[in-house]
């Protein structure tokens, strides 16, 4: 679950968002369109007709009365593989598959997870040991909600995972823990634009604009930093300040 991608998707879509639900409804939602429930056996027209032939992996999950798509999702070795990507265009009417970007990042992203689970797996403990590894793998190989390798061993090959202890909940915007020399770096970028008409009867304009940006290399997961902006007394007022998530 990323909140960037959320926040992304509830901007694109707006009346027409739907919310990724929670684990619990999802989950359940899944299993009965995938026929993976046990208590589930009987007809429903929306899902086993003959004119519902679903010929890929791409599911409208129907949730709290409304459809949350596209959701990807497979089995492979008794095992459930699920993605939500983001459409970045409008889903009504519904577009092709092939003109959404979001749908192949997120089949090779499901990929990469499977070749990693059961690349030199020998039993369930060593299972387990990967799953337990993919939080901190999804924040190298897609970091804020964007895939950059599908290949998680790559992930993995760069992360030290026997020096956690337990587990810790790292920001998404911070893909690995740092060690060395704490360090801080601020950028201060000003641009001025001005318009001088040498003239009495018209007044010279100016406009200045700039951006801050702060780069800390700190030991531990969440260290907290605070920069303060103080102006001149004689200085005009901070206006229409962003910041960034």
């Amino acid at each position: 679950r990323y909140p960037t991608v959320e926040r992304r998707a509830k901007i694109l879509n707006g009346l027409s968002y739907v919310p990724v639900p929670e684990d619990g409804p999802f989950l359940k939602a899944l299993l009965f369109l995938l026929r993976s429930l046990d208590d589930d056996k009987d007809f429903v027209e929306r899902r086993d007709s003959c004119s519902y032939i679903n010929k890929s992996s791409v599911y409208g999950l129907l949730v709290g009365g409304e459809e949350l798509w596209p959701v990807i999702a497979f089995l492979r070795n008794d095992m459930i593989y699920a993605s939500v990507p983001l459409a970045e265009q409008a889903l009504s009417p519904r577009p092709s598959l092939i003109s959404i970007s979001g749908i192949s990042q997120g089949l090779e992203l499901l990929f990469g997870i499977q070749n990693f689970l059961y690349s030199s797996q020998k039993n369930d403990t060593d299972l387990n040991t990967k799953l337990s590894q993919l939080p901190d793998l999804f924040l190298q190989a897609c970091p804020l909600g964007t895939l950059m390798d599908a290949n998680l061993q790559n992930s993995s090959n760069s992360i030290n995972f026997s020096s956690v202890t337990q587990p810790q909940k790292q920001p998404a915007w911070r893909v690995g823990t740092y060690k060395g020399k704490p360090q801080i770096s601020i950028s201060i970028r000003e641009k001025v634009k001005c318009m001088q008409y040498g003239k009495q009867d018209i007044a010279d304009t100016w406009q200045v604009v700039g951006t801050v940006a702060c780069k800390c290399d700190l030991e531990g997961i969440m260290p907290n930093v605070t920069i303060s902006l103080n102006l001149p007394t004689n200085g005009s007022p901070l206006q229409d300040i962003i910041v960034h998530p």
